[in-house]
């Protein structure tokens, strides 16, 4: 009976017609945030509150023209189980003795998709506006942050 069952739903679904797929174009953002300590996720969460909102906005009032963005687990202020968080990141820093140590830090990603514009520029502008409002972001929680990485790519969305 089993056997019957599984042969019928495999004939419906030969049956059904194939879409074709259709491309989309993007510019994909990436970015990783700090997350240590209590002040930096806070800072990591009001990007994530400002990145909702541009979202949320009508296209004529958005700061940036955010089209769809993702960010991974927030870590606990509290450590996880062994100091684990969803991110690692590594780093070299060299100190004042010109010494290299690695560094170790808990993270939160960013995806972040923007509309594929003529003008390039223009999306180099929202970047960095982004970026302005992330470091205003660790700023206003009293965690000021050096610098920030972000990532530009030119993706392509089969759907």
């Amino acid at each position: 009976m089993k056997k019957k069952i599984g042969v019928k739903i495999m004939s419906i679904w030969s049956k059904k017609k194939k879409r074709p797929a259709r491309l989309e174009r993007r510019v994909r953002v990436t970015f990783f945030l700090v997350a240590e300590t209590k002040e930096q996720i806070n800072a990591a969460d009001s990007v994530g509150i400002y990145l909702q909102t541009q979202y949320l906005l009508d296209e004529k009032e958005r700061e940036i023209p955010v089209t769809g963005f993702t960010f991974s687990a927030f870590p606990e202020p509290i450590p996880l189980p062994a100091g684990k968080s969803v991110f690692i990141g590594y780093w070299w820093h060299t100190t004042e003795a010109e010494r290299k140590r690695l560094m170790r830090e808990k993270v939160i990603l960013f995806l972040i998709d923007f509309p594929i514009v003529a003008e390039e520029w223009k999306t180099d502008e929202n970047i960095n506006l982004l970026k302005d409002r992330i470091l205003e972001s660790y700023e206003e929680n009293h965690c000021p942050q050096e610098e920030i990485w972000i990532v530009k790519q030119d993706i392509y969305r089969y759907a």
